[in-house]
């Protein structure tokens, strides 16, 4: 089952006078953040639900107004909050894109055989890398490249590895 909820964006920080906070979309797409009613900030074990004033862009940074934030100070308590809503108002997806949280729920095999389950994805310097528990509880990272990653089946929780050599 794949994940109703998904994670779009973070408080970066506050902006103005009026409690907007300046925010980074994980899509690096704004347009889903516009029809926002509300959303449900996370961190850590906290959670807080709001409902959304407005969002607009100044000079290249997405702004967000929620209810209940008036001033810099308030906004500035919510840095580092990551921001989720329901899986039908994050950003659509394009031909070979993914959520993180849905290749989150994959196993990485190669040859039919199971190296391992994706514990997250970290963005590194040449793009993104699959952390991958392997069967023994070690680590290793992936790059999430063409040259390495074949087949993604999200429905059957699949991720296929075109060569074993990187797992040296």
């Amino acid at each position: 089952m794949l994940p109703e909820i998904l994670t779009i964006g973070k408080i970066r920080t506050s902006f103005g006078v009026k409690g907007y906070l300046k925010v980074l979309s994980f899509s690096g797409e704004m347009e889903h953040f516009l029809s926002l009613d509300s959303v449900e900030l996370y961190l850590d074990n906290k959670k807080k639900s709001f409902k959304v004033e407005d969002v607009s862009e100044k000079n290249g940074e997405l702004l967000m107004k929620l209810a209940g934030i008036e001033t810099p100070e308030e906004g500035k308590r919510y840095a580092g909050w990551e921001i989720r809503v329901p899986r039908e108002n994050a950003a659509p997806l394009r031909d070979g894109e993914y959520y993180h949280a849905d290749l989150c729920r994959c196993s990485l095999y190669c040859n039919n055989t199971e190296i391992g389950r994706v514990l997250r994805i970290i963005e590194g310097g040449n793009g993104e890398l699959l952390e991958i528990e392997k069967e023994d509880g070690t680590a290793v990272m992936i790059p999430f490249h063409k040259e390495f990653i074949g087949k993604i089946d999200i429905a059957k929780g699949k991720i296929e590895l075109l060569t074993d050599w990187i797992l040296e």
